[in-house]
C-alpha cells in the first residue's frame, strides 16, 4: 500500500512499567522507521510508576534521537494500563494514535502502513494488524491453541471489519485509534482499567458509537513472549480474567431493561459450554494446559454475570 501525499500527524504511545530491560528494543525499532515525508509523527513513552531505570534509559535515548520525530517521556503515577494509555493520549497531538506495549517490535514500514490504512478506511475508529510471536522458549504443543489469549493474531491477507457483535476485537498490541473517535467515545476512566478487557472496551465503545473496527493485514508487529507466559499458572490466570470481564463489556451502553436477559443468557451459555467441555474431555478435563485453561475461561464466563452484579452493587453502595 502507498500513502497518499497529504499532511498526517501520528503519535505512538508506549506505556511501560518497569520496562528498563524491554523498552530499548522498542525504541531501537522506532528509531529506524522509514517514514514518508508527508507524515509527521512523534513518540510518547508513558512511565507507569516504574521503580527501575526506565526513566534514565528513555532520557538517554532522547539525547541521541533523530530530528525527524520527537521522543517524549511522561510519568503516570496511577498504575493501570488504561491510565497509562489515557495519559499518553493527553500528552500527544496526533490525529492518529498508535499504541505499542513495551514488548512489541514494529517493522521498518510500520508508520507508513498505519497512515495508508487509516486514509483508505476513514470510518475506522480503531484497527489492528497481524501479531506474530517471538518466543523465548519452544511452545508446548498443548499451548498453541491458546496463543490468541496472548494477543497472537493473524486473520488472513484481506482487510475486513471485526465481528464486534461476537465480542471479537483487535488486541491492544499495535492498536491504532483516531483521536476524534477516542475523544467522542472513551471516558476518562474505563471500566476495565487493568489488563484483561481493557483493549476490547476501547473498540466496543467505538463500535457502539457507529465507528468501524477493522483488521489491517498490512502491518505486522512481533510480540515478545517470555517463557513464564507459556506456563500453566499464567495462562489459567489470564484466561479466567478474560472470561470474568465478559458481562462488564456486554453491559456498556446497554439499556437497563435489556440487562437481565443478557445476564441470564450469558450464564446459560457459559453453563452449556462447561457441560460440553466435560463431555469432550471427560476425565481429562484438566489433564493438559489447553483443557485446563479452556475450562478456566468458561468458569470465568460463568462467574461473569455475578461479578458484574457484585461490582454494580458495590459502586451503588460506595
Amino acid at each position: 500500500m502507498q500513502t497518499h501525499q497529504s499532511p498526517v500527524r501520528l503519535s505512538v504511545v508506549v506505556p511501560t512499567y518497569n520496562g528498563a530491560e524491554r523498552i530499548p528494543e522498542v525504541l531501537d525499532r522506532l528509531s529506524h522507521q522509514q517514514v514518508d515525508d508527508a507524515i509527521s509523527w512523534n513518540i510518547v513513552v508513558v512511565d507507569n510508576n516504574s521503580s527501575d531505570r526506565t526513566a534514565e534509559i528513555v532520557r538517554k535515548y532522547q539525547r541521541d534521537w533523530s530530528e525527524k520525530s520527537s521522543l517524549n517521556y511522561v510519568f503516570e503515577q496511577q498504575q493501570g494500563l488504561a491510565y497509562a494509555r489515557q495519559c499518553g493520549v493527553d500528552h500527544s497531538d496526533g490525529a492518529l494514535i498508535a499504541f505499542l506495549d513495551d514488548d512489541n517490535w514494529p517493522p521498518l514500514d510500520w508508520v507508513n502502513q498505519i497512515v495508508a490504512f487509516a486514509q483508505q478506511y476513514p470510518r475506522a475508529g480503531a484497527f489492528g494488524g497481524r501479531i506474530s510471536g517471538s518466543f523465548e522458549s519452544e511452545i508446548p504443543e498443548d499451548v498453541e491453541p491458546l496463543l490468541g489469549f496472548l494477543a497472537i493474531r493473524d486473520r488472513g491477507d484481506t482487510p475486513h471489519r471485526y465481528p464486534v457483535e461476537q465480542l471479537q476485537f483487535p488486541p491492544g498490541a499495535g492498536l491504532v485509534v483516531r483521536r476524534v473517535a477516542w475523544e467522542q467515545c472513551i471516558p476518562p476512566v474505563l471500566i476495565r482499567s487493568q489488563r484483561g478487557g481493557n483493549d476490547s472496551e476501547i473498540s466496543w465503545r467505538m463500535a457502539k458509537a457507529d465507528w468501524e473496527i477493522w483488521y489491517n493485514p498490512y502491518t505486522t508487529i512481533e510480540h515478545f513472549i517470555p517463557q513464564s507466559r507459556l506456563e500453566r499458572a499464567y495462562l489459567k490466570a489470564i484466561t479466567h480474567t478474560y472470561g470474568v470481564c465478559t458481562c462488564e463489556l456486554l453491559m456498556i451502553e446497554t439499556a437497563y431493561w435489556q440487562r437481565p436477559a443478557i445476564l441470564f443468557k450469558s450464564a446459560l451459555g457459559s453453563l452449556k459450554r462447561i457441560i460440553k467441555h466435560f463431555i469432550k474431555y471427560r476425565h481429562r478435563s484438566i489433564s493438559t494446559i489447553e483443557a485446563d485453561c479452556l475450562l478456566s475461561f468458561y468458569m470465568g464466563n460463568l462467574k461473569s454475570p455475578f461479578f458484574y452484579l457484585f461490582k454494580s452493587l458495590y459502586r451503588q453502595a460506595a
